[in-house]
């Protein structure tokens, strides 16, 4: 039977951004990501210099396994699968295994992998550039802002099909860099069409 390295799960939380900011969830955390290997010693050489997740540790669980961690957290609706990089591990079967048991499924992909299931929203949030980004339509576009990466760009992710474009500054885990971030985000927004600001409401309630 077909086992998921699983890092955690949690909830009932609030998602703290993007397109579904302030929806009540559970989250599934997955380990392994393809722009990092979840070790604090290799972050600054990574694709992700500023990830802010930890995913290193794991435990195998069957799809049955993780419906029931979830049902005993007390409460159905919706639940986030993020990462490391879901899209690694995520397939049909665990997602009509969530949803036989009454959950809604949301992922959120860096979108260098196809999502091998049909899911009920699907953000993208680009960590390689467009070339390199094979997801072609989701809900929730994420730019992450000022990325150190050039090529990573909001106007280089314009084709990409979304409900909603978001650009979001990046934690640079600095008070006064933060700050920097969020008025070059908000300066950055004044010169698109069509895009929103993403906050990470979720460290300002003080919620996983």
């Amino acid at each position: 039977m077909r086992k998921y390295s699983v890092h955690n799960i949690f909830g009932p939380t609030i998602q703290g951004e993007g397109g579904m900011t302030g929806t009540v969830c559970h989250f599934v955390r997955l380990s392994g990501c393809n722009m990092w290997d979840g070790r604090a010693s290799t972050r600054e050489a990574s694709m992700c210099p500023f990830c802010d997740t930890d995913f290193f540790s794991h435990t195998m669980k069957t799809a049955k396994a993780i419906v029931e961690e979830l049902d005993s957290l007390g409460r159905k609706g919706w639940v986030t699968i993020s990462g490391g990089e879901p899209a690694l591990q995520v397939d049909q079967n665990l997602i009509d295994t969530l949803h036989d048991a009454d959950y809604l499924v949301a992922i959120e992909t860096n979108g260098t992998k196809q999502i091998k299931a049909t899911v009920d929203y699907l953000t993208l949030s680009p960590k390689l550039p467009r070339g390199q980004t094979v997801v072609e339509n989701c809900d929730t576009l994420k730019v992450l802002y000022p990325h150190p990466n050039p090529l990573i760009r909001p106007e280089f992710f314009e084709d990409i099909n979304a409900r909603i474009k978001y650009l979001q500054p990046i934690d640079a885990e600095d008070e006064k860099k933060n700050q920097i971030n969020v008025q070059k985000t908000i300066d950055k927004l004044y010169t698109l069409d069509g895009w929103r600001l993403s906050l990470q409401t979720h460290k300002y309630m003080g919620v996983e």
